[in-house]
């Protein structure tokens, strides 16, 4: 089964997409995005995610945490409802955020001309 990569446009056998999650019926979701592509990702250094944990330590399960960008107080009951951000291009860590929000810039694909469309698009302005 083909699939189209949402970063190269390439149509690639299904191989090519790593496994992501499963849904109805244990099926198998593949990501978006091709695994050549996903490899171009720049990831946070284990080093520097031990130096910036030290300084700034990820919440625990049952504490408060409150998001710095969409403000939601919630307490954390999952291992991954809190993440740390980072910048895919330069691997710069940013902070930690919600799953949900994070998630969503990784969809805007961290880019400041495309959230500022997204924002006139909200605003009717688009």
């Amino acid at each position: 089964m083909k699939k189209r990569c949402r970063e190269c446009k390439k149509s690639k056998n299904e191989e090519h997409f790593a496994r992501n999650q499963f849904g109805k019926n244990n099926r198998v979701l593949r990501r978006p995005v091709c695994k050549e592509c996903y490899g171009k990702k720049i990831k946070i250094k284990p080093r520097e995610r031990k130096k910036f944990e030290r300084k700034n330590p990820k919440p625990s399960i049952g504490d408060c945490f409150e998001c710095p960008i969409c403000q939601q107080c919630f307490e954390r009951q999952h291992r991954n409802d809190v993440v740390l951000d980072h910048n895919d291009i330069t691997g710069e860590i940013r902070g930690w955020l919600c799953n949900s929000c994070n998630t969503s810039l990784g969809k805007f694909k961290d880019s400041v001309i495309i959230l500022k469309r997204a924002i006139r698009w909200i605003k009717g302005t688009l």
